[in-house]
Order: C-alpha cells, then structure tokens, then sequence
C-alpha cells in the first residue's frame, strides 16, 4: 500500500529505498561487529543484542560510548557505518528539503495562475469602461458638428 500511494514519485522510491538500505545497512554492520569483536580481548560487543544496539547508535551518530569496538578490525566496521550514517542523514534531509521545495513551487505556481486570471479580468473590465467611456463621447447626430 505504501509503495502504490508513493512508489510514484521518485521521492517516494528514494525514501523506500533509504530505508530498506538502512535496514541492510545495519544488520550487515551488526554481523561484521559481531564477527570481529565477539573474542576480542577487552570488547563488550559479544551477543547480537550488543551488536545491533551498536549499529543502531552508531548509525544514528548518536553513539553513547556504552560500546565500542576495539579490535582494528572493528574500528574500520564502525567507520563505514558511521560514513553510511552521515550519508543516510543527508539523504533524509535532501528529501524533505526537495519536498517542501516542490510544496512552495506548487503553491507558488497557483497563486502566480491566480493573479494572472485576475489581471485578465481586470483588463476585460478596463476594456469594456473604455468602450463606455468613447461611446459616451461620440456626439449625437447633429451635435457638434458645423454646418449642419
């Protein structure tokens, strides 16, 4: 349902596919974390749960500091998350910024279509005044005119 009420606009696609790309995003980041930081020494990333809570703050550029990676390994994970992070933010406020945009053109283009209706029926109005105004002036047979 969603896709069929947005699908059709590029702006409706591209929010589908932020999300659906952040979902892969993190549960992809959350499975490298897990990978590399399970049995490393010292890391407190080391059940699935830990892992997602992770990506989930990383991704977000929130990052409590609650965990952390601590091996290389993990660290070179938490960078491509935190670009993927940066990139998902931008995308969502391109989106928004593109979309109130196009609600002001629109609204813009109405009242431009507006004004110019109304400046045409103002120049009808003036039209037939001034039509009034030179019938008025025409003088009646015999008037102002010599030598009759």
């Amino acid at each position: 349902m969603f896709q069929r009420a947005v699908g059709d606009s590029i702006r409706g696609r591209v929010i589908i596919y932020t999300v659906f790309g952040a979902v892969i995003m993190i549960y992809a980041a959350s499975l490298a974390i897990l990978d590399v930081e399970r049995h490393a020494t010292g890391s407190h990333i080391t059940t699935f749960g830990d892992a997602i809570w992770w990506s989930i703050t990383t991704v977000t550029t929130v990052g409590y500091g609650d965990l952390a990676p601590v091996s290389g390994a993990g660290r070179v994970v938490a960078v491509a998350l935190m670009m993927g992070g940066i990139t998902l933010v931008g995308v969502v406020t391109a989106t928004l910024a593109s979309w109130i945009v196009q609600r002001v053109a629109e609204e813009d283009n109405a009242n431009q279509a507006a004004t110019g209706a109304q400046i045409e029926e103002l120049r009808e109005e003036i039209r037939r005044l001034a039509k009034l105004v030179a019938d008025d002036r025409e003088p009646a047979y015999g008037e102002g005119r010599e030598g009759f």
